[in-house]
């Protein structure tokens, strides 16, 4: 009986010490980033590939982000600027950068690497989940300005605590290209309603560009 009861207690304490499948989940997630970004360091310089990988990475990147939210129970958002990426997290009254985690921070893409974000004519056929307008921050002070207009960051791409994002395509090419097929190409990832998002490509891009 007493060693039935010690068993019993060590099987407690080691269930307490333990992970959740999550947790071990997010690891490997976290772990396969990381060894994206050493190969990133050593990648081949041919056009195409250089599209793969920083589509490939961005995948990767908002994986983790959607694993994050779930974790933490916090909302995160896209936000999507020219030739950069960043992940914002929700705080209840506005958007700002995820502090003291350098995965999510503003990301800029190689010269001649141009990215595209679509958010209409998905093949979407479910109604919508959830109103990502109660996530957008509605200012009322009057002492609001325009300077402060243009520090405002809201995000285009929505990533609830629940698991649920807002449907979007971000396709990757270059901004200019010779006559090299490699350059004509491009890679889309998209994103239905949940992670993990899919990656198309390469596509030959219409040569009249």
């Amino acid at each position: 009986m007493q060693l039935n009861t010690v068993c019993s207690t060590r099987t407690r304490q080691c269930s307490q010490q333990g992970f959740t499948l999550i947790e071990v989940m997010l690891v490997i997630v976290l772990v396969g980033v990381m060894i994206s970004a050493v190969q990133f360091t050593f990648s081949s310089s041919k056009p195409e590939q250089i599209l793969q990988q920083n589509s490939a990475r961005f995948a990767g990147i908002f994986d983790v982000a959607a694993e994050y939210g779930l974790l933490n129970n916090v909302e995160l958002g896209l936000f999507v600027k020219e030739n950069t990426y960043q992940f914002l997290g929700y705080d209840g009254v506005q958007w700002s950068p995820i502090a003291d985690n350098p995965l999510f921070e503003e990301f800029t893409l190689p010269d001649n690497v141009e990215i595209s974000l679509q958010l209409d004519d998905l093949p979407i056929e479910e109604p919508q989940l959830f109103d990502s307008s109660l996530l957008i921050i509605e200012e009322e002070d009057d002492s609001f300005t325009e300077e402060d207009e243009e520090k405002k960051i809201t995000p285009q791409v929505y990533i609830l605590s629940g698991g649920d994002i807002t449907p979007f395509s971000l396709t990757f090419s270059f901004a200019e290209f010779t006559f090299d097929d490699d350059d004509n190409v491009s890679f889309i990832v998209s994103g239905i309603y949940s992670t993990p998002l899919t990656i198309e490509g390469p596509i030959a891009n219409d040569s009249s560009r």
